[in-house]
């Protein structure tokens, strides 16, 4: 419980869902967006996976105390209207550093599920992050309408703090030395047939990720003439979905198979992508469409699908690895969709979506989950 009460503070980001609109307030456009998001996953990419191999050497509890606090020392330097080379560093430097906690947090809660639950229990942390979800667009947004958009970043780095205290309260022991000689290296992980599909079904996901939360807050404001507040509202309703449809698609997960339901989930998901060419400029039918097609997207089931094809070898590490999937997709879905918007049209980027979505769905069709027992976190 200690793990989902983390889960909903660290998605309390309170300044990230009016992140886009502030960097388009101080005149930065489409493209250098695309790259600054790109900026922050690279940071996330590099460093995950050396987080993860420390989380299965170190006390995760450590780690997640350094990070708690250099975001809560990083926050407030977006406030500053510096040039646009200044946010790429900072950009960079808060994907290394945030990325901290999720490994941990991660590796912690599906590694010590039990085998006929870890399903339910790694939605269930993606659900209380999506908890978290609902409460910062609406804080942010708030804060940014009628205060300023300062107001929202140093409201982050107080939360940040909180996250900190929490952390040095109740937090477990997560950090684990390992005592065997003879540990999988990466490139023999990624040898497993079945592993590098659900990493690259993973790439394929993610890059879905910074459409949702970057461009269609973007799309929103200025095609459809959403306010700051308006755009927070649809992104805590989206929110609000996973946190109904996550903890459900864990529950069938684990009673008819984490691949079927991810086979599924990602099908009428991507499909869903295409309604948002329907919904035009009624922002009803636009919230309706968003919050649909993210809570049918089973992403949350991908983690829980490591213990089944890969349980052999250091947990820590293959959540790491796992983790800088995820990181490539966010590299690479921010420049796909800056360019499609750009060079083509801002409403195409809902077709390249749906395409995505359909790709990572006939990957997971590839994987063979190996039937075995999973090791415990000793």
């Amino acid at each position: 419980m200690i793990m989902l009460l983390s889960s909903t503070l660290q998605s309390v980001s309170i300044s990230g869902p009016v992140m886009p609109l502030y960097i388009h307030s101080l005149g930065i456009g489409i493209i250098d967006w695309s790259l600054l998001v790109t900026s922050s996953a690279l940071g996330m990419f590099l460093f995950e996976w050396i987080w993860g191999t420390l989380s299965d050497r170190v006390n995760g509890k450590h780690l997640m105390l350094f990070s708690t606090i250099a975001m809560s020392i990083i926050l407030p330097l977006y406030a500053i209207p510096f040039p646009v080379t200044y946010f790429f560093v900072l950009q960079f430097i808060w994907g290394a550093i945030c990325v901290v906690l999720s490994p941990i947090t991660r590796s912690y809660v599906s590694g010590e599920a039990p085998p006929e639950s870890v399903g339910l229990m790694v939605s269930l942390l993606w659900a209380f992050g999506a908890l978290g979800r609902i409460i910062g667009p609406l804080v942010g947004s708030y804060l940014a309408e009628y205060c300023s958009f300062g107001c929202s970043f140093y409201a982050s780095s107080a939360m940040a703090l909180v996250l900190a205290c929490v952390v040095v309260l109740t937090f477990p022991k997560t950090g684990r030395r390992t005592t065997q000689r003879a540990t999988p290296s990466h490139r023999a992980i990624l040898k497993e047939r079945s592993v590098w599909l659900l990493f690259l079904s993973t790439v394929f996901t993610l890059m879905t990720f910074p459409l949702m939360r970057s461009f269609l807050p973007l799309y929103a404001s200025q095609q459809i003439g959403m306010s700051a507040f308006e755009v927070g509202t649809l992104l805590s309703a989206t929110a609000a979905a996973q946190l109904v449809a996550i903890p459900l698609f864990g529950w069938l997960s684990d009673r008819f198979g984490r691949k079927l339901v991810v086979v599924v989930g990602f099908g009428s998901s991507s499909v869903m992508f295409l309604f948002f060419l329907v919904a035009g400029t009624q922002s009803w039918l636009f919230l309706v469409s968003m919050a649909v097609s993210v809570g049918l997207s089973a992403t949350s089931l991908l983690l829980a699908m490591i213990p089944e094809i890969a349980p052999n070898s250091r947990y820590g590490t293959h959540v790491g690895l796992y983790g800088s999937s995820e990181d490539l997709g966010t590299i690479i879905g921010p420049i796909i969709f800056g360019f499609v918007w750009s060079a083509f049209s801002p409403v195409l980027i809902f077709i390249v979506g749906s395409i995505v979505q359909l790709v990572s769905a006939l990957l997971i069709l590839g994987i063979r989950p190996k039937r075995v027992p999973r090791p415990t976190m000793d």
